[in-house]
């Protein structure tokens, strides 16, 4: 049993030093900082993935629509499903170190060598009596178990990781959903009280056409403007349903009413901007966590490839009591064939080395060298497209910012303007048909501003999501349920 120690020891330090490629992180060409700067003033110190940055809105309905998705949505029990399935996988290899146990009995009348009977392990039982036997077994190749069951292990971390990008996916989606929701029931009632006011400036200059103030074009060419935002408001309806199960499908909710309590105008996303964000956080993003793990578990498929190359160690042991006489052939291989007479014990162990090469074991190594090399193109793909993504989005929701804060001046000057125009309506300078316009117009503006803050509050979760804020972000009733 010493030699075989040996034997195990040197297989195992060969195998581990020769067939097992060394793994070494990919260099990547990282800048030093981003090309998109954000407009905000302080730093954000809390840890990106545990960040909660929706909580910043203090709007305890975006909260309960987040935590009902990271809790409900069917995608994230999708990947808890795959998670699993990579657990069970680890757990299988594992369960390869672990021997195995065969036990058969039976009864052999007449003689079978006219009737031979193959059972499990035992090969070919001749003659005849009652009979049962134990043979535990062993085959141990140290390298191949050792390189599945790290293989597994980052399978299991990547599946991990995928759960997390799907997790940091139903973050931003329900987030943009719920601003989506509540930006369109503004606009809805933004485009109806601009087509009331249409409808008014209508009759004022239908009036006025009758007096011969003002031709009949004027107004076929105000009504057909009011017919056109009736049809915006069709179309606005429509938007706002759509947002609504968009959001419900998102939480797992059948399609059903929803209400935004006109709550979008109050949103101020100034205060949820992050800034001074170092490239380094991206290292944090749970896919290029994930893309990692995948690449190590390429790399030990090399390994797992190359392990054929070296021989296995079969362990066994044979037990077997019985009355008559039975032989057994072929019990144990390379071991001559066990014979019980009159009722005897026979029990004797075993121990032989397995060597044998496939010529097929070759092409498999070039086959999962070429997985490695996938692998790493992928690594590298991730880590890039995720600077591209953060910059990207840090540049839009700059560029939506500044143009958020245009939109803003613009409509309070407007809203001034109708305020003076009224003013001198009263005074009886101006006619009340400008006052009308000057208002339609401030409401048109008013609209163009909404989808403004509503493009500038989605970009602000792009930036959180491509950053990979709020992934980690559990419940505590959660916390318990994933322990």
């Amino acid at each position: 049993m010493r030699k075989i120690f040996y034997l195990i020891s040197g297989v195992s330090v060969c195998g581990c030093s020769y067939f097992s490629p060394s793994y070494t992180k990919p260099n990547m060409d990282i800048p030093a900082t981003w090309n998109s700067k954000t407009t905000s003033m302080g730093p954000i110190s809390e840890s990106l993935p545990y960040l909660a940055w929706w909580q910043k809105f203090n709007d305890q309905d975006l909260n309960n629509y987040i935590e009902s998705g990271l809790k409900n949505n069917m995608s994230i029990s999708v990947a808890k499903a795959n998670l699993e399935a990579a657990q069970g996988q680890l757990l299988s290899a594992k369960l390869n170190w672990v021997p195995f146990l065969s036990v058969f009995g039976g009864d052999i009348s007449g003689n079978s060598q006219n009737s031979v009977t193959p059972i499990g392990n035992l090969g070919t039982i001749a003659n005849s009596g009652a009979f049962y036997a134990i043979l535990p077994a062993y085959t141990l190749n140290v390298f191949t178990n050792y390189t599945l069951q790290k293989q597994a292990n980052y399978n299991v971390e990547a599946a991990e990781n995928a759960q997390l990008s799907v997790r940091l996916a139903v973050i931003g989606q329900v987030s943009a959903a719920y601003f989506s929701f509540l930006a369109q029931e503004q606009m809805l009632d933004q485009y109806k009280k601009l087509n009331t006011t249409l409808e008014e400036l209508v009759s004022v200059t239908a009036a006025m056409d009758k007096r011969g103030l003002v031709n009949n074009l004027s107004v076929q060419e105000l009504s057909s403007k009011q017919q056109l935002i009736e049809g915006q408001i069709a179309l606005a309806e429509h938007n706002l349903q759509l947002a609504k199960n968009a959001l419900r499908m998102l939480i797992n909710q059948a399609p059903g009413n929803l209400t935004a309590k006109n709550k979008f105008a109050k949103i101020n996303p100034n205060q949820v901007i992050p800034s001074n964000m170092p490239v380094s956080v991206i290292a944090a993003r749970p896919d290029i966590m994930r893309a990692e793990a995948q690449l190590k578990a390429a790399n030990e498929g090399i390994s797992v490839a190359s392990s054929a190359l070296l021989p296995s160690i079969n362990l066994n042991y044979f037990y077997a009591q019985g009355s008559g006489q039975q032989t057994f052939n072929n019990a144990i291989p390379n071991v001559p064939d066990p014979t019980i007479q009159n009722g005897n014990t026979q029990s004797y162990y075993a121990a032989y080395a397995n060597w044998v090469i496939l010529p097929s074991v070759f092409g498999q190594i070039n086959t999962n060298t070429a997985l490695f090399k996938a692998s790493l193109a992928n690594y590298k793909y991730v880590v890039n497209t995720a600077l591209h993504e953060v910059d990207n989005s840090l540049s839009a929701n700059n560029g939506w910012n500044k143009k958020m804060l245009a939109d803003t001046n613009a409509v309070n000057k407007l809203e001034s303007v109708v305020q003076t125009k009224q003013a001198m309506f009263q005074r009886g300078l101006l006619p009340y048909s400008l006052v009308l316009i000057a208002k339609s117009e401030q409401q048109l503006l008013a609209i163009d501003a909404t989808q403004t803050k509503l493009q500038q509050m989605i970009s602000l979760v792009n930036v959180y999501q491509n950053l990979g804020g709020g992934y980690k972000y559990s419940t505590e009733s959660e916390g318990n349920e994933n322990k």
